[in-house]
């Protein structure tokens, strides 16, 4: 499958959970999204220039925090149910449940939890600047956040490596293809 031919099947099949997608289609539609990322980060880059560093370090992540990112925002909604279209379906040709996917709801609902906390320290600070041990705390309430986004893009990433697998090789997750004369496999 070429790279016109993947995204164009991404986008036809932005909304079908079911069937499989290649090992070409899965990482030509990740090479896809990322070249639209880095074109819309340069062009908000170029439109809306980061604000100078200040010095005060609550200024300068308030600065990168407040830059304007519509376009980017936008077209990572716009592509987010064919992200995981694309993913089940690659997925179900490995021969994984697209159930899977749930994995990151983890990080999201640690980050729910996490969210609280750091408002709590950030509320009750004792001075204008986050203490030792606030800033201590607020590391230990976001750290666990990267650990398991990291840890669950890993094992996304080794269920996406996985070669194909045919139906006659135990994969529940594809449709059956006839086995022509002279083919391989299993007839189980």
């Amino acid at each position: 499958m070429s790279f016109v031919d993947a995204v164009q099947s991404g986008f036809r099949n932005a909304f079908n959970f079911k069937g499989a997608a290649k090992r070409s289609e899965f990482w030509y539609w990740v090479l896809f999204t990322l070249l639209v990322s880095l074109v819309l980060s340069t062009v908000e880059s170029v439109l809306w220039p980061p604000t100078p560093i200040q010095g005060d370090w609550m200024a300068d992540v308030e600065g990168v925090l407040s830059q304007p990112t519509p376009l980017t925002t936008i077209a990572s909604l716009l592509l987010f149910i064919p992200n995981l279209s694309v993913t089940a379906r690659r997925f179900h040709d490995a021969g994984f449940s697209a159930k899977w996917l749930l994995l990151q709801l983890i990080p999201l609902a640690y980050g729910i939890f996490a969210l609280i906390g750091s408002l709590v320290v950030l509320m009750n600070l004792k001075g204008p600047e986050p203490s030792y041990e606030e800033l201590i705390a607020l590391i230990f309430l976001i750290l666990p956040i990267i650990a398991l986004a990291l840890a669950i893009a890993v094992i996304f990433l080794i269920m996406a490596l996985r070669p194909s697998r045919s139906f006659y090789d135990g994969n529940k997750y594809v449709e059956p293809v006839p086995l022509g004369p002279g083919d391989e496999g299993t007839t189980a």
